[in-house]
């Protein structure tokens, strides 16, 4: 996805093909000079030396930079979404599984349908990207049994605080009324959604907007007010690729007033992190509570030790019950999409307990050890937890196939009786329910 910078550029360009009558004169963006957002809140801010005509001609070429912006976000998004980051997909599983609230800046959807396409569900239905977004319903109408209204599901928190392309409002309302989340995703593209949208724009708020129309509004004002608690709840804040410029006054503000005042540890993640560190300290936070991860592939390697981190904790769980369950059969797999296999052997390394596994399919085609079964009947037989060693909780757990290695990094929940065994079940010697199922990193093999 496009830096700032670069997205103000690639707008401009579109906005100067689609609308050649539309008179703005755009300088050249840069860090150390003039941003493309301090520009966008030069435009969307009345300034006091301004007349009336230029006041209005000023806002038109907002609105419509504002559109613009959705527009190549979406193409963005769209051409990111087959080209992802491996870290993003592992990203996404830490974020779910932990419940992590999200607080961003960006206007695109990618973390949200992220959390779509990885196919998570919890005891009702599958979560759909409205489920990670706070502030508004997402709510399925009477026919689902769920009603109009926001229901917390177990998965991520996603407080988008400048606003998203997938939202519209009509300009100049500061109440709330108009403003709406009209998604956008396979099936429904932005030219079949005109009619629900009904002449609203995209809202996107200026970053560095301070006394603007954007924050009378109830919505936003209560996505920060929960973006703040948040804050001041945590025990650790991670800054992933925020530089924190000072200009930025809304959010320096809020950091300032929950991060100086708590005892949280702050991780900054960036290729400057010590400069921004440095500006950290600026707004209150004492230095012995910051650390950092800088350099260009800082995000990579941020994903892979927090998943080296959960995966040691699963070894220290499975470990605490190994005596217990040393008959268990184990397995390795994704409930989405029903992707399962056998563990049939180990190694051990210095840092970590990898299991081999071999050819996925749904979990009733694999089977436990002593299973027997008629004639021309075959399942994958899983070991045993009594014949595999005991995990060493310093180290992580791993399973591969021989050609890619994954992280596992938590138990899957909510097998179906299906999934259970019960297909199965008059061909097994013993009650089939306890089997220990393991959850890899990132997604399911093709």
């Amino acid at each position: 996805m496009p830096l700032t910078d670069e997205l103000g550029r690639e707008a401009l360009e579109e906005l100067r093909r689609r609308r050649p009558n539309l008179s703005f004169a755009a300088p050249q963006f840069s860090a150390a000079g003039l941003t493309f957002e301090a520009w966008l809140t030069w435009l969307a801010e009345r300034q006091p030396y301004e007349d009336e005509p230029e006041a209005y001609a000023q806002l038109a070429v907002f609105t419509a930079t504002q559109a613009t912006i959705a527009e190549v976000l979406r193409r963005r998004e769209t051409s990111a979404s087959t080209d992802l980051a491996a870290w993003f997909d592992a990203f996404i599983d830490l974020a779910h599984h932990a419940q992590t609230p999200i607080i961003t800046l960006n206007y695109d959807t990618l973390v949200e349908q992220g959390l779509h396409q990885r196919g998570y569900r919890d005891e009702r239905e599958f979560l759909q990207p409205m489920d990670a977004v706070v502030g508004f319903p997402n709510g399925r109408g009477v026919f689902m049994a769920v009603p109009q209204g926001f229901v917390r599901h177990p998965t991520l928190r996603v407080y988008k605080l400048h606003g998203s392309t997938d939202w519209h409002y009509f300009p100049g309302d500061t109440s709330g009324a108009t403003l709406d989340r009209v998604e956008v995703g396979p099936g429904r593209k932005m030219e079949d959604l005109v009619p629900v949208i009904g002449g609203r724009s995209p809202f996107i708020v200026p970053p560095t907007s301070t006394k603007s129309r954007y924050f009378d509004n109830p919505k936003t004002r209560f996505i920060w007010r929960e973006a703040r608690r948040e804050l001041e709840q945590a025990d650790r804040v991670v800054l992933i690729g925020y530089s924190l410029p000072l200009t930025d006054t809304n959010l320096a503000s809020l950091l300032a007033r929950t991060l100086s005042e708590s005892k949280s540890e702050v991780l900054i993640v960036n290729p400057e992190a010590s400069e921004v560190a440095r500006r950290l300290e600026a707004l209150g936070v004492d230095s012995s509570r910051i650390a950092t991860l800088d350099g260009m592939t800082c995000v990579a390697e941020f994903v892979e030790q927090e998943s080296q981190e959960v995966s040691r904790r699963l070894a220290a769980s499975v470990a605490e019950s190994y005596q217990q369950r040393l008959n268990a059969p184990v397995a390795a797999g994704w409930p989405y999409p029903g992707a399962y296999s056998a563990v049939e052997g180990y190694e051990v390394s210095e840092h970590s307990l990898t299991f081999r596994v071999a050819g996925f399919g749904p979990l009733q085609t694999l089977a436990r050890p002593g299973a027997v079964f008629p004639e021309g009947q075959e399942f994958s037989i899983a070991m045993a937890l009594g014949d595999l060693p005991s995990p060493d909780p310093t180290k992580s757990l791993r399973a591969t196939d021989g050609q890619t290695t994954w992280t596992l990094a938590g138990y899957v929940a909510q097998l179906t009786e299906v999934e259970l065994g019960t297909s199965r079940g008059a061909y097994q010697q013993q009650a089939d329910d306890d089997w220990i199922v393991l959850r890899p990193i990132g997604r399911a093999p093709a």
